[in-house]
């Protein structure tokens, strides 16, 4: 019977691991995608080439049935609110400014080149300088210009969406409508190693700032944007100016080494939440604070998540921090697709001399990305002619525990979790891993020692529980007579039946077996590992013998193509690793003692079976899950030579005291 339940929890488990690994959601539930891969309320438009308009050369911008600013803007379902404005003001396009050619800006540190542009005062593009594509020697580009209309860092006053309407902040809507903040160039006001200044004057006389910089130091992967609005003198300006700031824009996917990458989404935290588990796959809709209920809430963060990295807004408490109003994000724009692919290769060729149809690998991550692309808007009320600028921070780095623990980032810990085991697991399992790895400087030398500890340190208690397994099998097999005539004798009343049963038991000494207990502290350890070696950044392009990154399969053998695919389960390479694990599984099983019990031996040939399952689910995992499956086989090997040789002593040694017992 016990048999019987540990065989179901344990298929049970791996049903489960198996839709949680395939989706890569964990236990998120998925979100069905918007019709035409648009949010709610957008409308999608014409399509058009992603390249901002072409000046003329009287400095005017072509504008043949461009609609006025003040009237209602499509793409929400409902009418937006224009920006303060004298009732006779020029439409933003009209302005002199349009005709100025672009420029572009350069802030560097330790870790992260930023790329800006004037169009729209954004950010272009986002480069890690100690972090690598696939090829070991291209520096990874985390936020890239995928559409130049909504560029990470711009802004947009043509007034907050309403809540009621989410989504409405695609590109195609901006396109449809009359030209607007982020589609125009601002002017580069001065450009200096430390900042980045862009200012922008409307017709209405308002002129807006946005002062770039740029934290350096190790580990340091935060930028800041400083920004204000003043009104020149004898404007009859507002208070405050209602503005979108695009906080999290363009972040590609880091190319799919294997088969349990996450997939991109959108995760925001409140400061009244207690975890970041609030994930979107396909965009959020407006969320409007307060929220009902809650008289007083915080935007902590709202970032574009994939596996190893994270494009954030992220709260600090400082003074001259913002008062977000709302927060959104749109989800996969499937009807952007075509024009982003255009746009990011010319980009590609344009900017990193790169062409992308060339280099497979930076390919196959572009239409990674572009599949699952996501941005994210925050709204809030500028003050005009404030003192003091506000501040808006960014996160733009990898999901690195480290680093997220630093004290900057406290807003931003939370997001590294452990869904499928308990946090507390993968927290000691992890602080192994670090101890080894801070020791000897190799994540692969550090997933074996810990293996090590982790096995060798539950060996006493595994072999301990094996044997009593063995012991019960044993009494139990000899009882099997009495239990039949019991059986017979009380055939009618099932409760007289198990009193009995219970009694002859516990006048023979059978107590209930302790082996089950090893298979309750494996589970949450493997799941543990499961979960943390998933998301785990620094085994990222970390090589280790033949494996030239942990984070996917080792790949003995690399073809270089899909030559099976049968949906769950596909072969792009010979992955050894698995392979060995289920030789290794098999001589396991082979070399432990036959049970006792007849029932116990036929579940023990089903059970065998596990490790083959194990092989398929894990086949295109990470090999540092492979490398802990394979050494935990070869320790479960010694383990059954051991309880073999005391088993057989054991019963040895009750066989020899059958006579002294029965001539007393």
């Amino acid at each position: 019977m016990e048999r019987r339940m540990l065989l179901a929890v344990v298929l049970s488990i791996l049903a489960v691991m198996s839709y949680s690994a395939l989706t890569g959601r964990g236990c998120v539930p998925p979100q069905p995608p918007q019709e035409n891969g648009t949010q709610d309320g957008e409308e999608p438009a014409a399509k058009d080439d992603g390249t901002q308009p072409a000046p003329k050369d009287d400095g005017t911008a072509a504008k043949k049935g461009a609609p006025k600013k003040d009237a209602p803007k499509k793409g929400n379902g409902a009418a937006e609110p224009g920006p303060a404005a004298a009732p006779d003001a020029a439409p933003l396009e009209s302005h002199p400014q349009f005709g100025q050619p672009v420029a572009r800006a350069k802030l560097e540190s330790t870790e992260l080149t930023v790329e800006l542009t004037t169009t729209g005062g954004a950010i272009e593009a986002i480069r890690h300088n100690r972090a690598y594509e696939s090829d070991r020697e291209t520096p990874f580009d985390q936020v890239v210009w995928l559409d130049p209309l909504m560029a990470m860092g711009a802004i947009d006053d043509t007034g907050l969406i309403p809540p009621a309407a989410p989504g409405g902040a695609g590109r195609k809507n901006m396109k449809a409508g009359p030209l607007r903040l982020p589609q125009l160039p601002w002017t580069l006001a001065s450009a200096t190693d430390d900042e980045v200044v862009f200012t922008f004057k409307t017709p209405e006389g308002l002129t807006y700032r946005k002062a770039y910089t740029l934290a350096d130091g190790e580990k340091r992967y935060d930028l800041t944007m400083k920004l204000s609005v003043s009104a020149d003198e004898g404007v009859d300006a507002p208070e405050t100016v209602a503005l979108k700031v695009l906080a999290a824009s363009g972040q590609l996917r880091e190319r799919s080494t294997g088969a349990f990458l996450l997939p991109n989404s959108m995760i925001y935290r409140l400061s009244d939440s207690g975890d970041a588990s609030d994930q979107f796959p396909h965009g959020l809709p407006v969320v409007e604070l307060p929220t009902k209920g809650i008289s007083r809430v915080r935007l902590r963060m709202l970032a574009s998540r994939s596996t190893y990295f994270i494009t954030s807004y992220y709260g600090t408490g400082a003074e001259n921090e913002p008062e977000i109003t709302h927060f959104w994000a749109t989800g996969e724009q499937g009807d952007l697709r075509d024009d982003m692919e255009e746009t990011l290769a010319k980009w590609y060729q344009e900017q990193r001399g790169v062409d992308l149809a060339n280099n497979p690998d930076l390919l196959r991550r572009a239409n990674e990305g572009i599949q699952q692309l996501h941005h994210a808007w925050i709204g809030m009320n500028l003050p005009v002619g404030a003192e003091e600028p506000t501040e808006l921070k960014f996160y733009v780095g990898p999901t690195d525990r480290q680093t997220l623990a630093q004290e900057p980032y406290d807003a931003l810990e939370p997001i590294v979790t452990y869904p499928n085991a308990p946090d507390f697991v993968a927290d000691v399992l992890m602080w192994i891993y670090d101890f080894w790895r801070g020791l000897f400087g190799s994540a692969g030398l550090a997933i074996i020692l810990m293996t090590l500890v982790v096995r060798g340190g539950m060996m006493p208690l595994s072999i301990r529980n094996q044997l009593s397994m063995r012991k019960y099998g044993r009494k139990v097999a000899k009882l099997k007579p009495k239990v039949k005539k019991l059986q017979q004798q009380y055939a009618n009343n099932p409760k007289k039946l198990r009193e009995e049963q219970m009694k002859l038991y516990r006048e023979h000494g059978v107590g209930f077996p302790t082996g089950c207990l090893m298979m309750l502290i494996q589970i949450p350890i493997f799941f543990a590992l499961f979960s943390s070696l998933r998301v785990e950044y620094t085994i990222r392009g970390e090589s280790f013998l033949w494996i030239n990154d942990l984070s996917g399969p080792d790949r003995l053998v690399d073809f270089g193509r899909t030559v099976l695919n049968l949906g769950f389960f596909w072969v792009e390479s010979i992955n050894i690793l698995p392979i060995l694990m289920v030789g290794l599984s098999i001589m396991h099983t082979r070399n432990m003692p036959k049970p006792a019990d007849e029932q116990q031996a036929q579940q023990m040939k089903m059970m065998k079976w596990l490790p083959i399952i194990f092989a398929v689910i894990l086949y295109n995992y990470t090999a540092a899950l492979a490398i802990y499956m394979v050494l935990s086989s070869a320790v479960a090997i010694v383990e059954s030579k051991v309880v073999r040789a005391r088993d057989e002593a054991d019963e040895e040694s009750e066989q020899g005291s059958l006579p002294a017992a029965k001539s007393s």
